[in-house]
């Protein structure tokens, strides 16, 4: 039987007990990706995980982490929704495989809320940034900045025209954007945003003309240039000569590419992960996902990759579900590559049979 006097000393130790700047600087020190679990403590936890000086205190002590961020546009709704992705808890595991282990979405809130489905090809990370430029159903030269240290929304300067769909890559500080342009004129077909001046510039037109921009076409920065297939034919932009180069007229019409510590990778509609070889120029399979194959070629819609702190993350749509994969890779002896997968699984229920999905890995605090 424990005495009253102990059980008072006992609350006096608590958590819950230390003054509000000392427990805020203990759950600074936690992965985000915990604060789910530990909002549902108590209603001081909760307010604490989610006051905006928590969010202060992660950036004067460096506490950063890569997070996922995944926009959905459900069916019927007004406004898609935005979640970030979370391992469940180990008592709560469903799967006991390894390589199948319960990662979930979780609702993110924004503020203001997103009205807009964020086009994928146009959507780019900058640090703890997110800039999503131009439309996805509609032409808009809009650029808007999602914060995800402080997830607010703010509005950038506009684009020098209209773009619906448009490709967009990061090139050290600068974004670059081609095609989804309404007319066929070449002068506007390409430009450039600088982030620290926070201005754009009308680009060289490509050697792409406008009905090629028009085709779905995969684009990426890669050694200091910017790597774009069209159908079977890759092109590179040099920025500092403004010259473009076809590099390779046999490619395996890949649709989409991350870059990871200067290499890339790519999925082609159907087929195998791959990776670029530049001494050949030629697209090779990532060895050891032959499992993997079989899950993509059930899904309904084109998976969309991300560099996931050095990690490849493959996510899709799949009947009524959204499943994401987690690939670690490894360098093989004779300069091949291989891929491990460290966790699969259907991450969300949809409702209906249509959705819109988009995800990017961005720095967040």
């Amino acid at each position: 039987m424990i005495s009253e006097e102990k059980m008072k000393t006992s609350h006096s130790l608590s958590f819950s007990s230390l003054p509000e700047e000392i427990a805020e600087n203990c759950l600074a020190r936690i992965s985000k990706y915990n604060y789910p679990l530990l909002s549902l403590v108590s209603k001081s936890f909760h307010s604490l995980l989610s006051s905006p000086k928590l969010f202060t205190t992660r950036s004067h002590i460096g506490t950063t982490e890569t997070c996922l961020y995944i926009c959905i546009n459900m069916p019927n709704n007004s406004s898609p929704q935005w979640f970030t992705l979370w391992m469940k808890h180990e008592e709560t595991l469903t799967n006991k495989d390894d390589t199948l282990k319960d990662f979930s979405l979780i609702p993110l809130h924004f503020l203001p809320p997103s009205p807009f489905v964020p086009p994928h090809d146009s959507t780019v990370v900058f640090g703890s940034e997110i800039y999503v430029i131009g439309g996805l159903t509609a032409p808009s030269s809009s650029v808007r900045i999602l914060d995800c240290r402080s997830h607010t929304w703010r509005d950038a300067p506009s684009m020098t025209v209209a773009r619906q769909n448009a490709r967009a890559v990061l090139l050290e500080n600068e974004i670059y954007v081609m095609g989804g342009c309404e007319t066929n004129r070449s002068d506007n077909t390409f430009e450039v945003f600088d982030i620290k001046t926070q201005t754009w510039s009308v680009l060289p037109s490509p050697i792409l003309d406008h009905n090629e921009l028009q085709r779905h076409i995969a684009v990426n920065a890669v050694q200091g240039k910017i790597f774009v297939v069209v159908e079977k034919t890759e092109y590179t932009y040099e920025p500092k000569s403004g010259t473009w180069e076809v590099v390779g007229e046999e490619s395996c019409q890949i649709h989409v590419i991350c870059v990871i510590e200067n290499v890339m990778y790519g999925y082609p509609y159907m087929g195998d992960l791959m990776w670029y070889d530049y001494e050949g120029r030629k697209w090779k399979k990532i060895k050891g996902l032959e499992k993997l194959r079989e899950y993509l070629k059930s899904g309904w819609s084109m998976p969309k990759i991300v560099n996931y702190g050095g990690k490849i993350v493959v996510m899709w749509w799949r009947m009524t579900e959204i499943w994401c994969v987690q690939i670690a890779l490894e360098k093989h002896v004779g300069g091949e590559i291989g891929g491990k997968i460290e966790w699969l699984n259907a991450v969300i229920k949809v409702p209906g049979l249509h959705c819109c999905l988009n995800c990017v890995a961005s720095v967040s605090i």
